[in-house]
Formats: C-alpha cells, sequence, structure tokens
C-alpha cells in the first residue's frame, strides 16, 4: 500500500471514529442527493433502522432533510389551555423527524444544515420559513434571517431575524408581529344548551391576542416575554384597542398575561397608564389587582372602587376593596369566599371609618357557612349585621337590601342520619331596621333560643298506612312582648290509594300544644294545652285524550280535584301571637289544612275545596302549550278562630275563586295571567298579566301589570298596590342593543325602579351606559349612572352594571359573553 493511500484510509477511518464518539446518541445525518451534485433518482437515500424519512425533492427545489431527536416535550403540569399539535405537514414525515428544504441546500456531516432561497424547517407542529435558514444538529437550534415565519400550532411570528431551539420551543425573535391563540375548551358536563344568538361562554371562548414587539423571548411551549410591545384581541385590521408595555409576560399556562410599564390605548387616544397591571388571557383565577369601577349616583357622590384579589387556592379566595366616594369619603371591604365537597361559605365586613355625611363611623358584615360533617349531621350559620337602620338605603344600589327591614341571624345543627326521621336545633334571631327618619315602625319578630324541631315520615306500614310526625319545642323571647315556650305535636296517619289514573288519600292526626308563658300584656293562665283531631280526604282523577289544535297534535289532560278538610274549633283568644300570619292565598294554600301560618293559630274548619285543571301537552317533547286551572273553596261552618282581636272573622260560605292560566302562544312567548275574584263582594282581590317574548339570546321583552286590592284600615299604611313593570333587551341598530326597565307605582305614582341604558358590542371591546332611578324608602330615592368599557381579554374600565342589569331585566343576556359568570355572586 502506497503511504499516501494509507495516510487517506487512515484519515477516513478517524472521521468514522469520531463521528460514531461524538454523535452516537445522535439519528444519522442523511444528505439529499442534490447536496452531491446528482439527480435523485440516480443516487437513492438509504434509510437509518427506519428511523430517518427519505428525503424527499421537487422538481424546482432540491431538498435535505434531517432527522431529529424522537423525544416529546416534556409536560409543564400547570393548569391552562395548551397550544395545539397539529400532524405533521408532510405526511411521509415521522414525529419528531426534521425536515429541511430550499433553493439551495449544504451543510456537513452531523454538525449542520443550511437553506437558501425559500427556505423551510418542520417539525411536528412547528414550521420555520426564511430566506435563509441555518439548523445545528448537536443543539437542535435553528437561526432564520430574512422574512422570517415561525409557525407553532396555531401560533404565528413573523420579522427579519430568529434564533430557537426547536424542540425546548425556546429563543428569540427579533422585532416580530405575532399572533397567540389557544382553541376553545368544550363545554362542561351538564350545561346549558346555547339559546339562538347566543354567544360562547368566556370559558369556552378561543384565547386569542396579536401586536408587535422590539424583541420576542420564547420561554417554553406556552410562555412568551416581550420587550416594547403591543397586545390586543382585537382583529388586525381594527385594533381598536390596545396595551403597549415596556415588558410583557404571557403565559398561557395560567391564562394570565403581566405588564409594566404599559399604558392603555383606545381609538389612539391614551386612557389610562399602567405601571404594573396584569389581565386575564382566560377564565383562570390569579392574584392581582382587578379592573378598578368608577361611578356616580346622588347618594355618594363620585364613586371609585378598588379590588385585589387574592387566589389563594383552587377552592378558597379573597378580596380587598377600597371604595372612595366623593361625599362620603373611604369604605374598606373584605370578602372571603370557600368551597368543599363538605362545606362551602362566604364572609364579608365592610368598614367606613368616618362618614362625612352621617359625621360617625358605618360597618356591615355577613358570615354564611353550610358545613356537613358526615354521617348525617349538617350544620349552618347565617349571621347578618349592620350599624344603622338606613346603612343599605345610604350606600347600597341593590333593591332587595334597600328594601329590608329585618337582617336574619341565624345558625342550626340537623341530622338526617335516620333514614326516615331527622331533628334539628336552631338559634335564631333578627337585626330589626326601622328608618328614623320616616317615622315608619317596624315590629321586631320574636327570639328563638332554642328551636328544636323532630320530623318522621314513614311510609309502607302494614296495610300500606303511612305515619307522619311534625314535632316542635321553641323558647320564644322578645324586650317587651309576652314571652313563652311552646311544645307542639302532630302525629299522622293516612293511607294512599293511587292508580295511573286516579288517587285518593283519607288522613286523620292529632295536634297536641302546650304552653309555658310570661305574660307582659296579655292575660290568661300561664299554662295553657290546646288539643285538636284534624281530619281530610284528598282525591283527584286525570283523564287524557288525543286532540289537534292548529294542525297540531297534543294530549289533552282533565285533571279535576277535592280536598275535604275537618277540623273542630278550640278558643285560642288567651294564646299569645308568636309566629302565626295569613298565607298567601293561592292554589297551593287552598289545599292546606291551616288558613294561618306558624302553630298558634289552627282555625276551625269543615270545608270542601275543588279545583280543575286542563293541560295540552306536546306529545314528541312533553313541553306544555297550555295550563289552565280553576278553583275555589266552599265553607260548611263560619270561621271563630280569628289572628287577634281586631282581625274581624269570615262569616261567607265562600272563599275567592282563584282563576290561572300560562300559554306558549308562539316560539318563545308566553303569557301568564292569573285572577283572584271575591264573589261576595262582586270585586277583584288582586290580577297578574305577565307577558313574554324571548326569540333569542340577548333579545328579550316583558310586560307585566300587578293589582291588589287595598283592604287596610289605616291610610298611613295601605297594603294594596297597582303597577306595571316593562323589561326589555332588544338590538337598536348595527351592534347597539337597548336595555331598561320600567316599574311604576300606578296607586302613588311613583316610579319604583327606572332603567335606560344603550351596550355596543365592537367585537373586541364592549360599551355599556345606563342610568338607574330606585326608590329606596318612602322619602328616598337613589340615581346612579354606570359607564363601562370592558376590552375583552383585558379586563374594563368605569362601573359594571351588569349585576343591576341580571337582577332586574329578566332574560338578560351579556352581549359579549354567554356565560353568566359569578362575578361578584355569592357563589364560585
Amino acid at each position: 500500500m502506497k503511504p499516501r493511500t494509507q495516510l487517506r484510509f487512515l484519515s477516513i477511518a478517524l472521521f468514522a471514529l469520531w463521528g460514531r464518539a461524538g454523535a452516537e446518541d445522535l439519528p444519522p445525518f442523511v444528505v439529499s442527493p442534490a447536496l452531491l451534485g446528482k439527480p435523485a433518482a440516480s443516487r437513492p437515500v438509504p434509510r437509518a433502522a427506519e428511523t430517518v424519512p427519505p428525503a424527499t425533492t421537487s422538481a424546482s427545489k432540491p431538498a435535505a432533510a434531517v432527522a431529529g431527536r424522537a423525544t416529546a416535550p416534556a409536560a409543564s403540569g400547570k393548569p391552562g389551555r395548551k397550544a395545539p399539535a397539529p400532524a405533521p405537514q408532510d405526511p411521509e414525515l415521522r414525529p419528531g423527524a426534521t425536515r429541511i428544504t430550499g433553493d439551495r441546500v449544504f451543510g456537513r456531516q452531523d454538525t449542520d444544515v443550511a437553506a437558501e432561497g425559500s427556505a423551510v424547517l418542520v417539525r411536528d407542529s412547528t414550521r420555520v420559513n426564511a430566506d435563509r435558514l441555518q439548523y445545528f444538529e448537536l443543539t437542535d437550534e435553528v437561526e432564520a434571517t430574512g422574512n422570517v415565519k415561525v409557525t407553532r400550532g396555531t401560533d404565528q411570528m413573523t420579522g427579519p431575524h430568529a434564533r430557537m431551539k426547536v424542540q425546548e420551543q425556546v429563543g428569540v425573535f427579533d422585532s416580530p408581529s405575532y399572533a397567540i391563540s389557544r382553541p376553545a375548551r368544550p363545554p362542561r358536563p351538564g350545561q346549558a344548551p346555547l339559546l339562538p344568538g347566543q354567544a360562547l361562554p368566556a370559558s369556552q371562548q378561543p384565547i386569542s391576542g396579536h401586536g408587535d414587539a422590539d424583541s420576542l423571548v420564547l420561554e417554553g411551549e406556552n410562555r412568551f416575554r416581550l420587550f416594547n410591545a403591543t397586545w390586543t384581541s382585537c382583529k388586525p385590521d381594527r385594533p381598536d384597542w390596545y396595551l403597549k408595555a415596556k415588558e410583557l409576560d404571557l403565559d398561557y399556562d395560567t391564562e394570565v398575561g403581566e405588564a409594566r410599564n404599559g399604558t392603555m390605548w383606545f381609538k389612539d387616544l391614551p386612557i389610562a397608564y399602567l405601571p404594573w397591571a396584569d389581565f386575564p388571557l382566560g377564565e383562570s383565577r390569579k392574584s392581582g389587582l382587578l379592573s378598578p369601577t368608577f361611578g356616580t349616583s346622588n347618594k355618594v357622590g363620585f364613586d371609585l372602587t378598588v379590588p385585589y384579589y387574592f387566589n389563594l387556592a383552587p377552592n378558597y379566595d379573597d378580596t380587598l376593596t377600597t371604595r372612595l366616594m366623593g361625599r362620603r369619603g373611604l369604605q374598606f371591604r373584605n370578602e372571603a369566599r370557600y368551597i368543599d365537597p363538605m362545606y362551602k361559605g362566604i364572609t364579608y365586613i365592610e368598614y367606613m371609618p368616618d362618614d362625612q355625611v352621617e359625621g360617625r363611623s358605618r360597618y356591615a358584615g355577613s358570615i354564611r357557612h353550610d358545613q356537613n360533617f358526615g354521617g348525617g349531621w349538617s350544620s349552618n350559620v347565617n349571621f347578618n349585621g349592620v350599624s344603622d337602620p338606613r346603612y343599605f338605603i345610604d350606600l347600597s344600589s341593590r333593591l332587595t337590601l334597600t328594601s329590608q327591614v329585618n337582617l336574619l341571624r341565624q345558625g342550626s345543627v340537623t341530622y338526617a342520619g335516620g333514614g326516615w326521621w331527622s331533628a334539628t336545633g336552631l338559634l335564631q334571631a333578627y337585626q330589626t331596621l326601622a328608618d328614623p327618619k320616616t317615622g315608619a315602625t317596624v315590629a321586631t319578630p320574636y327570639k328563638r333560643l332554642p328551636q328544636l324541631t323532630l320530623t318522621a315520615n314513614r311510609p309502607e306500614l302494614p296495610g300500606g298506612l303511612t305515619f307522619q310526625l311534625a314535632s316542635e319545642f321553641v323558647d320564644f323571647s322578645h324586650p317587651t312582648f309576652d314571652e313563652g315556650r311552646r311544645l307542639t305535636f302532630y302525629p299522622q296517619l293516612s293511607l294512599p290509594m293511587q292508580t295511573a289514573s286516579f288517587f285518593v288519600t283519607p288522613k286523620v292526626g292529632v295536634h297536641t300544644t302546650r304552653y309555658e308563658l310570661d305574660r307582659r300584656l296579655s292575660e290568661g293562665d300561664n299554662s295553657l294545652t290546646r288539643t285538636l283531631p284534624i281530619i281530610s280526604v284528598d282525591s283527584g282523577v286525570t283523564f287524557e285524550r288525543d286532540t289537534q289544535f292548529g294542525g297540531r297534535d297534543f294530549v289533552q289532560t282533565l285533571e279535576p280535584r277535592v280536598y275535604y278538610l275537618y277540623v273542630p274549633y278550640r278558643d285560642q283568644s288567651t294564646i299569645p301571637n308568636f309566629d302565626s300570619g295569613f298565607y298567601d292565598f293561592n292554589f297551593a294554600q287552598i289545599f292546606a289544612e291551616n288558613v294561618y301560618t306558624g302553630g298558634d293559630r289552627i282555625s276551625n274548619a269543615n270545608q270542601i275545596t275543588t279545583a280543575l285543571q286542563s293541560r295540552l301537552i306536546d306529545p314528541e317533547t312533553g313541553a306544555e302549550t297550555v295550563r289552565a286551572a280553576l278553583g275555589q273553596r266552599y265553607y260548611l261552618v263560619d270561621q271563630r278562630v280569628t289572628l287577634n282581636k281586631d282581625t274581624p272573622a269570615r262569616t261567607g260560605k265562600q272563599a275567592d275563586l282563584l282563576a290561572a292560566l300560562g300559554l306558549t302562544i308562539a316560539p318563545k312567548t308566553q303569557l301568564d295571567t292569573a285572577w283572584q275574584y271575591n264573589p261576595r263582594d262582586n270585586w277583584t282581590e288582586r290580577f297578574n298579566f305577565g307577558f313574554r317574548f324571548q326569540p333569542a339570546y340577548a333579545k328579550t321583552l316583558g310586560v307585566s301589570w300587578r293589582y291588589r286590592r287595598n283592604y287596610s284600615t289605616d291610610p298611613a299604611n295601605p297594603n294594596g298596590f297597582r303597577d306595571i313593570d316593562l323589561t326589555g333587551q332588544w338590538p337598536l341598530w348595527g351592534n347597539w342593543y337597548g336595555v331598561g326597565r320600567y316599574n311604576r307605582n300606578l296607586r302613588d305614582h311613583r316610579l319604583t325602579q327606572g332603567i335606560a341604558g344603550v351596550e355596543y358590542n365592537a367585537g373586541c371591546w364592549v360599551f355599556r351606559g345606563v342610568v338607574q332611578h330606585l326608590t329606596t324608602s318612602a322619602t328616598d330615592v337613589t340615581r346612579a349612572f354606570f359607564f363601562q368599557l370592558e376590552f375583552n381579554g383585558a379586563g374594563s374600565l368605569g362601573s359594571s352594571p351588569l349585576n343591576v342589569l341580571r337582577r332586574s331585566v329578566p332574560g338578560y343576556g351579556k352581549i359579549n359573553d354567554g356565560s353568566n359568570p359569578f362575578a361578584n355572586d355569592d357563589e364560585f
């Protein structure tokens, strides 16, 4: 062998050994025949143990292929929506392999490959396009220059230069424009179907955003850091709003964006400077400053609220809120929520150190907790309190709060592990809110300290009997009225007889009550016993037939019902009235054993109640198209037991006639009406009429009219009313919606509640402007103005009217979000 030949052989052998030792853990590097200057057909590309995909070429573009490391990216272990990983664009390219193509491709064995002219690198869901790119196999890096476009799943970035590790998805992109999106989530199990025209709930909407930056740092599959960047969820051709920040972090694992030294721009005008802010990229919760809200009302003046949210754990959180009221001063609120399979609750406290109008401190608080201890044991706490009776009137815009006159304070423990019986212990008191400015008096309810109840329901006894028991011990306490202890024992036996077409249920019971009294205002014995047998028979029949109306098939029912009740008379005039009152007269009450609530009054009865109901039912869906009912009670004896000595006794033989009608007169159109007619005096006692039309989401109209005759003898405290209520939300033109409510007391010629507002949905932002008029007492009115700009995916500015609209406008729909998030509600 010649020396030159030996040297050549030795160099080739050393090169082969070096390659084996230096890259023994790497897949082989395969060079396209085009790189050797030969046609593809003249030199086939070998396969390496089926790990190297075949190199492909086209007539116009020679190609090179590199088999990359076939290792999957490590799971992050964090919640959030992951970037989708579609199948490789080339079906011949196996997962984990890398393909490089270009007009000119060259490289070094096991080191690097370069491509120039329409260069493309593809691996799985990652694709890099550039004028020139170079791939470094040992470090798994690609450097792209000139018209660079990186596509990762549904993410796209374009710019002049980028360098990144393909598998780890980390690197730097210079001067990019970017668009990042995550797919929609599937609906939650059991979620109601969307209404026509309803948008996807926020939890199901895709997460998307785009912008520009001086530099973009890729920090993994779902994390991006940008410098001198902009971000918006608007369409690229209409960026109505955008966030501009010196530094911007987007983390799609936690679904939170974070901006430093930022400015919010809207319609090319800066509207807010944000030294630091975070914003949601989805529905995930995260600690941080929530969007401040501001508004105005005649009671508090300028109203600015700044909440800070603490996401302490997936099942509990805390919100600390600072509220600045121009007329009254600072108020602080802390609200804690928690939920668990065995318990849940919400607690809040509000404190105002100095109300500048009242000249004193004011506060309010609430504790609500439900606990399941297991084994049939459970408990409940509901404790509420305010510093003064006018707290809600002065500081709240919620009708349900301003109309309260008693705040509940209650705790209970229940055992229901017996299967057919249960027992409860209760402590109950109230804080009474009598407005001192109106001079109205509010009766303070009795305290129950304690109340013990034992109930039982044992069906399927011998002979088909059913045993029921209602028993109670309660200690009534009051600062000025009679006090006492009441023990009630009411066992009952019934014999239900039922088939598919009829039922008959006779029942007999003995109601026994024992009183031990401490009299202050009334006279009589301190120890009293009342025993009453109660007998009843309830019966009904259901007839059905197939019929047609308007060319549609229906099942029509005819359902008569007859109920007989007998209760003998017992003198109860010497028994104090701790908790009895009149039931509301309706279809449920006319089949009840007593016309009074509570246990201190049991009316004598020898009466028959009849009712007739008819329905039209769609045989395919089971939906009721028509429901009509008519009922009346007939008295065989006069009433002798009255609520108190000032209440007149009934002497007529007929009770009021009840009638009700419910119609679905067209798709998404319902009409309901109810009528109570007094045949003794030939007048209407009550009449309600309601009409609602809701053809699609965020399109609803409602009309209701209510009337109740005034039977109070005190002109200062009438108990009748006559009012009209108009509600609606409807598209006006373009993307504008109108929303409102007009609730007027026609008897007193006063507006009870008025709401007028407009909404505009621009796609990536929503404007809401709402004016509210709320009558909070006989002499007070609150007027408030709500103004909100909501930026989809980045919070909102202004005061949100959403809770007011949801409570006040039946069928209201958030026009940019089909969900009904709990927001500031009481539950998670």
